[in-house]
């Protein structure tokens, strides 16, 4: 009976690394796009940041994880509305508009 408890806490503690994988993958491409100049290297970025974020706080979602513990270990473009997440959402209005 027991051993079903730990196979469910393994599982949410493997997804919750695969969130927390994602989401410095996006403090990362943050970080990327804050130096970038080239405009298509841009757009390529704004997406796999968006990508990656969407898909770790999915992840948490998922696994019904407190959000107001990230603070302590992830940066949130979103809450902040840093000049690099601006520039982002930018990008993928102007892509959405072209379509």
């Amino acid at each position: 009976m027991f051993g079903f408890f730990n196979i469910f806490k393994t599982r949410n503690k493997k997804i919750k690394e695969k969130a927390f994988q994602l989401l410095r993958q996006a403090s990362k491409i943050s970080k990327e796009i804050e130096f970038e100049k080239d405009q298509v290297r841009l757009r390529g970025l704004a997406f796999d940041l968006k990508k990656a974020h969407d898909e770790g706080l999915k992840l948490l979602d998922d696994i019904n994880y407190d959000k107001n513990k990230l603070d302590k270990i992830y940066f949130d473009p979103k809450t902040k509305m840093s000049e690099n997440f601006k520039k982002v959402e930018q990008i993928l209005q102007d892509f959405n508009s072209r379509i």
